[in-house]
């Protein structure tokens, strides 16, 4: 890739204001934003917050290359790029009055407002906000990947490079990362068409009875209130789930496995693992079979999910702490059948043992949610259904030790449950 610098740009631009700030919004062909633009060091000239900041890039840079090689339907945020030195030239475009509009038509905040900017070369261009997206086009490049042409969408804003001018930068800079609010959840599971959980999430919501209509709530976290008694779950728990059940391979191979629509086979493939899993669960549960039954405006869970408990299946994390065990189960090479088999025959009341002290606090009448009670929790279960706990690296002793602790009683006083 031949480097660009010191060859002439001319920008098509948008000249505007906010406080302070005179900007440019224009946009870039990926091969001058490879080319051009720097990244970190003009903004901390201090080495060791450089060396950081470099290395942070290279982390989520890959994320972006592959992005790029792989997702024909790619598009970027824009980018803000500080500028200085050189000789950046503003050329003021008029705009007249045409068939549509007459020149008194025009407001006078346009006047000025389009043009062209001519950078000539000599400037420094440096990411304010998008310095992953620079890094992972020029790395995208560099493997070849046919972007050269493809154009992105920046604003440009003056730099000094004094203290002054570099407090200043550093100032928008974090200004700009702090207000910029990542997409939640909630908003992804909804829209995402890469992420293979949020794609089969969505079939499940059109296509299985269990989950139809207000038979899921759209709160836009994982907790539901105990006095919704309409809703099995929440779709965030669902999508939970679905994650910890489909997942395959390690934590950061799924991660990237998600970041890319699957072909559709593979998707009809895991959404069939998904049907049969909450089938069967519906089969053998009884509190699962009258929701999938039933009307969402007939079905009333006020016997599943109150202010003493109820349910271990409608509190999400009991939820999903049934579907880690059958996970488990699974991967030790129990068929989904058995495992769903098994799971039905334990105690689901969480005012009963084990779950009374372990995930419900009978006096102040609330979830225990703590990550040590979770998986305490699915030890117990594990153990109970014959999961041998030398695959989980722990023993029956150390088990019956972690729960007595949580219990705040003696070892001696508690016995490990079995649902065999």
């Amino acid at each position: 890739m031949n480097t660009s610098d010191n060859i002439t740009l001319i920008l098509p631009a948008l000249r505007a204001h906010m406080g302070d700030w005179i900007y440019y919004v224009t946009f870039l062909k990926m091969r001058d934003i490879a080319d051009r633009i720097k990244v970190a060091e003009e903004i901390h000239t201090n080495s060791s917050l450089n060396e950081f900041i470099q290395r942070r890039l290279s982390d989520r840079s890959d994320d972006i290359k592959n992005y790029l090689k792989n997702q024909s339907q790619r598009f970027f945020n824009t980018l803000v790029v500080g500028v200085y030195g050189g000789s950046p030239s503003w050329y003021e475009m008029s705009i007249g009055g045409n068939q549509f509009l007459s020149t008194e038509d025009i407001p006078s905040h346009i006047d000025g407002a389009v043009g062209i900017l001519v950078l000539n070369g000599e400037e420094k261009l440096f990411a304010i906000d998008g310095q992953h997206r620079v890094v992972g086009i020029r790395k995208a490049l560099t493997d070849g990947v046919n972007i050269e042409e493809e154009e992105v969408s920046a604003v440009f804003v003056s730099h000094k490079n004094d203290c002054t001018g570099l407090e200043r930068t550093r100032r928008l800079f974090t200004t700009l990362n702090r207000y910029a609010k990542p997409v939640s959840k909630y908003d992804a599971i909804a829209l995402d068409e890469d992420d293979i959980i949020a794609v089969v999430t969505r079939q499940l919501l059109n296509e299985v009875s269990l989950f139809d209509g207000k038979k899921i709530s759209t709160a836009t976290s994982k907790s539901i209130p105990r006095n919704d008694v309409r809703s099995l779950t929440t779709i965030v728990s669902l999508y939970d789930t679905m994650d910890i059940f489909l997942k395959e391979g390690t934590n950061p191979s799924w991660k990237k496995f998600k970041q890319f629509r699957p072909p559709q086979q593979k998707i009809n493939e895991y959404y069939q693992k998904a049907v049969s899993l909450w089938i069967l669960m519906a089969e053998n549960i009884p509190a699962l079979r009258y929701v999938m039954q039933g009307s969402a405006d007939s079905i009333d869970l006020s016997d599943y999910r109150h202010k003493d408990g109820g349910n271990l299946l409608f509190r999400p994390i009991g939820l999903e702490l049934i579907v880690t065990v059958v996970r488990d189960l699974l991967n030790f090479g129990m068929s989904l059948e058995e495992a769903i088999k098994r799971i039905s025959r334990i105690p689901m009341e969480l005012n009963e043992t084990p779950w009374k002290g372990l995930l419900w606090d009978e006096v102040n009448k609330r979830m225990l949610t703590q990550a040590t009670n979770r998986n305490v929790g699915k030890k117990l279960l594990y153990h109970a259904l014959g999961g041998n706990l030398a695959l989980l690296k722990t023993t029956p002793e150390k088990l019956k030790q972690e729960w007595s602790g949580l219990l705040n009683r003696n070892i001696s006083e508690v016995n490990l449950p079995n649902y065999m």
